[in-house]
């Protein structure tokens, strides 16, 4: 029997091959337990076609994706993407051997200069994760715009944490500051967060982080160096229950008052 979660009614318009290929592949990730995968999928712009070969006798699949989005779709993402796409793209009369991603290009107008100008004069007056182009609403929350859903998830914990603590013991959240570090560092951490008067990062660690434990240890040592009493990398791909989240913040509250 097959689900009918997010099935669009009779009234709806019906949706293109490609939006139900991707709609399906998300859908199916979700319910193998792959929430990483199917998170990634709700960003895709959507799929083109691709010639396999030069006859044509068989096709690729391009995932459209916004350039924020490029370093999280890691070989082992796209191949787990690959497995269930391929077989769902052959029930929907589609024939495909690869799965790639490519850049999801904006439409521009004559004056897209000048209107990048202004976004960028604009962009020194707000916080980074801003200057992403064009931002889904579901990366938007308090007036901040962030660069990932794990980034909300990780918010929103520390929102729940925060209104549980009494008044005179509040904390306070500053998502993806920027800031000068160190001799000529200009970094942005996930999250700083200020409690009775000791301060402690958040980092977000995801499939980009991966190859990267030198440099994201350099950036901890310059962090530590300037302050900073606490740093915590929460992986939150591995944690799909809110509650586990929460319980990583308390943690990271605990070592942050205690430190």
């Amino acid at each position: 029997m097959t689900s009918d979660v997010g099935k669009a009614s009779s009234e709806e318009t019906a949706l293109s091959v490609e939006e139900t290929v991707l709609g399906q592949t998300a859908w199916f990730l979700h319910d193998r337990g792959d929430v990483q995968a199917a998170a990634l999928l709700l960003d895709v712009d959507g799929i083109e076609w691709t010639p396999g070969n030069r006859f044509g006798d068989w096709m690729n699949a391009r995932l459209l994706v916004p350039g924020w989005l490029t370093d999280h779709f890691t070989e082992d993402v796209l191949a787990r993407i690959r497995d269930a796409l391929v077989p769902i793209a052959e029930r929907n009369g589609v024939e495909i051997s690869a799965v790639h991603v490519g850049p999801a290009l904006p439409d521009v107008a004559p004056d897209w200069r000048s209107a990048l100008q202004g976004r960028l004069t604009a962009d020194t007056v707000t916080n980074h994760a801003a200057r992403v182009t064009d931002p889904k609403p579901e990366l938007r929350r308090d007036g901040f715009v962030f660069d990932s859903r794990e980034e909300v998830r990780v918010y929103e914990a520390l929102k729940r944490a925060q209104a549980a603590l009494p008044a005179d013991a509040t904390i306070a959240i500053f998502p993806l500051p920027l800031g000068r570090v160190g001799v000529g560092n200009t970094w942005t951490p996930d999250l700083l967060v200020v409690r009775e008067g000791k301060a402690g990062l958040i980092e977000v660690d995801g499939p980009h982080h991966r190859g990267r434990l030198a440099a994201d240890g350099t950036r901890d040592r310059h962090w530590r160096n300037s302050g900073f009493v606490h740093i915590e990398r929460i992986l939150v791909e591995e944690t799909a229950k809110d509650s586990e989240l929460d319980d990583l913040v308390r943690t990271f509250l605990k070592r942050l008052r205690t430190h």
